[in-house]
């Protein structure tokens, strides 16, 4: 299942797709059950909540169907509980360029590289990423592949970690280069407003069995910039999982991004920093397709 947050009447709803143009209105459908008010809430209640909403779709009562291009997309999670954590250097083609356009040698990390994103930072689909130059006139994109933490937990193995999702999403780790480089902590530098839009949807692992068959790629203005397997990450989910919940307890509704490939606007020949009026897109095989536009302030 694709599961949505909407909105509806100026409120934001949780929705579930039915079809690639259509979804069913959860909130609606269940007659204000609290389980389905918000995506947290869903996650929150577990495999009773998911095994009603696959009743709905099935049945599909056409009274609760509303037309994507008839409501606005949310982030699937407008306000995350925490911060979203974040892998740095996760595939090699991104450790490379990285090392070349930093005149640095190439170094293949033994253990993941995790940040974090505020809660700020998190916009849905259509949402503007602002381009502010009182802080930056080097802004980037990073396509990545994101997790839904589903049951919480700590000290959770790499053997149990798989358990524990809830669903993958995609995320673009915008990144102001010339904040970022300029110390060695990323917060800063990934961590502002609009810097991590999030969405369309969360897509159940049922119907992501096995990642070397998912492409994530990054557009800019139609153009690929980006474009990898997601099964060449360095460090899998469920190594990301293991090794961020040893001694951080992971929590329902947390969200994990897991890094980028190489193609960043930083890594090119000449630079190609995002500019106001840009579209990015980035999309993944079976998980969805995030479009964003720059706006200058």
């Amino acid at each position: 299942m694709r599961f949505v947050t909407f909105a509806h009447a100026g409120t934001a709803r949780l929705g579930v797709h039915i079809t690639e143009d259509e979804i069913l209105d959860l909130t609606g459908i269940s007659g204000g059950d609290p389980a389905f008010a918000s995506m947290l809430a869903l996650i929150d209640s577990g495999a009773t909540a998911l095994k009603q909403a696959r009743a709905w779709v099935d049945s599909a009562d056409s009274a609760y169907i509303v037309r994507l291009d008839e409501v606005g997309l949310l982030a699937p999670i407008p306000r995350p509980r925490k911060n979203v954590f974040c892998v740095g250097l996760n595939y090699v083609s991104h450790v490379e360029m990285n090392a070349r356009a930093l005149g640095l040698p190439i170094e293949i990390p033994e253990i993941p590289l995790f940040f974090d994103k505020p809660v700020t930072a998190v916009v849905g689909p259509g949402a503007p990423i602002i381009l502010d130059p009182r802080l930056t006139a080097q802004l980037d994109y990073e396509v990545e592949l994101a997790i839904v933490i589903g049951r919480g937990g700590s000290w959770i193995s790499e053997t149990d970690a798989p358990d524990h999702i809830f669903g993958y999403t995609l995320a673009n780790d915008v990144s102001a280069r010339d904040l970022q480089f300029r110390t060695s902590q990323f917060l800063y530098g990934k961590g502002q407003d609009s810097y991590c839009p999030i969405g369309p949807a969360i897509t159940t692992p049922d119907e992501v069995r096995d990642l070397s068959e998912v492409t994530v790629e990054l557009l800019v203005n139609g153009e690929v910039r980006q474009q990898e397997s997601a099964g060449n990450m360095l460090f899998s989910p469920a190594s990301a999982i293991s090794r961020l919940s040893q001694g951080i307890t992971l929590e329902p509704g947390d969200i994990i991004t897991l890094g980028t490939p190489g193609g960043c606007g930083y890594q090119l020949t000449p630079t190609a920093f995002l500019r106001h009026g840009d579209i990015v897109e980035c999309r993944a095989t079976g998980i969805g397709h995030l479009a964003n536009p720059v706006t200058a302030i």
